[in-house]
């Protein structure tokens, strides 16, 4: 006896779902390709991309504690980029390919735009639009995205303020002497 529900037609056919496979794994294989290409670090520095993904996350979450003189901002953002990568070397290894990942997945478009709503690279969007892309990560429904929204914070925020150099800018006097 043949079991004719498997012929009904909403049921899917083999070639459909090899070919559905097929189709997710190029799609995933060509992101993966992305996320590596535009990666954060390479051999331990930072590239082109992490420090423009790094630059735009620092003005977006300390942003109001920079300096607004534009020669003071920038010197400022570029000391910070330079602690980022002594503290991210000083990281385990298997957190610097976490990050490294993250930082691949916000410096591609087709990624930024999943994660973050922003179609604009990081250099060339407004406070604005990364407060925006910065409040739709730590809001988005999935617990994926809100993490990778913590982790970036918290390593922006643990770089910054582990700086002495940045503690004026912040209204900290620095610690008590005995």
């Amino acid at each position: 006896m043949v079991d004719r529900a498997i012929d009904h037609p909403l049921t899917p056919k083999r070639r459909w779902f090899l070919k559905t496979a097929l189709a997710i794994g190029a799609l995933g294989a060509g992101l993966g390709g992305l996320v590596y290409w535009q990666r954060g670090m390479n051999e331990g520095k930072l590239t082109a991309s992490g420090r423009d993904v790094l630059r735009g996350l620092t003005i977006g979450i300390v942003g109001p504690m920079l300096p607004t003189d534009a020669r003071e901002r920038e010197a400022v953002l570029e000391g910070h980029l330079a602690h980022l990568e002594v503290f991210l070397n000083g990281l385990p290894n298997v957190l610097q390919v976490e990050i490294n990942a993250i930082l691949g997945l916000l410096g591609n478009l087709p990624t930024r735009k999943m994660l973050t709503g922003m179609g604009s690279r990081w250099s060339e969007a407004s406070e604005a639009e990364i407060a925006e892309a910065l409040e739709t990560m730590r809001l988005n429904p999935l617990p994926t995205t809100r993490l990778t929204y913590q982790v970036v914070r918290g390593v922006t925020c643990m770089a910054f303020f582990s700086n002495s150099d940045h503690w004026k800018l912040t209204g900290y006097p620095g610690p008590i002497e005995l």
